[in-house]
């Protein structure tokens, strides 16, 4: 029997076509900054290519390191399907498109920006990246908070960002060594008993 020595993770039945289209819909039709609950959306639930048990473990790694978490989450899910030339892909896909939409949005904005019709679009477009945001507070919640220490890990993060002022980076310097502590594995007692 061969070892395997590969560090690529198995590929799934996923074609770099199908990657890319996908991909590339996900970059012209998402807004905002939850883009992260639509990616799971489409990935998770409307295509089941992964589960959650498989999602959010590299949701966690993408918010844990730095960098948009949309691009890490991308990086995880392509390399995950389809290895390395699926990064590639979705990456391109993900974010060529949307960067000449922004490019023009941006022009237009300059040139028009004093238009009061201008503020309202901005205003819009904010209460709908709220509501993203908060839709992958949610759904991240209901699956990752399953016990009081949890909660507790979550609570205690919550208040050294909000109300400690402490930066992300911090914060997570903190409460990550405490909850790898929590969760470490363990050994089973043994009974020594006859």
């Amino acid at each position: 029997m061969e070892k395997q020595t590969s560090i690529t993770p198995p590929i799934k039945n996923i074609s770099l076509s199908q990657l890319a289209k996908t991909f590339l819909f996900i970059g012209v039709t998402s807004f905002g900054g939850g883009l992260t609950a639509y990616v799971r959306r489409i990935i998770v639930e409307n295509k089941k290519w992964m589960t959650n048990a498989e999602f959010f473990p590299g949701l966690a790694l993408s918010q844990a390191l730095p960098g948009a978490n949309v691009v890490g989450i991308s990086l995880y899910i392509a390399n995950h399907l389809c290895g390395p030339r699926g990064v590639i892909v979705a990456l391109s896909c993900l974010i060529v498109p949307p960067a000449i939409v922004s490019f023009l949005v941006a022009y237009l904005y300059f040139s028009f920006g004093t238009l009061p019709a201008m503020e309202s679009i901005l205003k819009g477009v904010a209460a709908v990246a709220c509501g993203l945001m908060a839709s992958m507070f949610v759904e991240s919640a209901q699956e990752s908070l399953k016990n009081r220490i949890d909660v507790v890990i979550f609570l205690a993060t919550f208040f050294l960002i909000k109300k400690g002022h402490f930066s992300i980076p911090h914060a997570i310097l903190i409460m990550a060594p405490l909850a790898i502590w929590y969760y470490r594995p363990r050994r089973k007692a043994v009974d020594y008993r006859l």
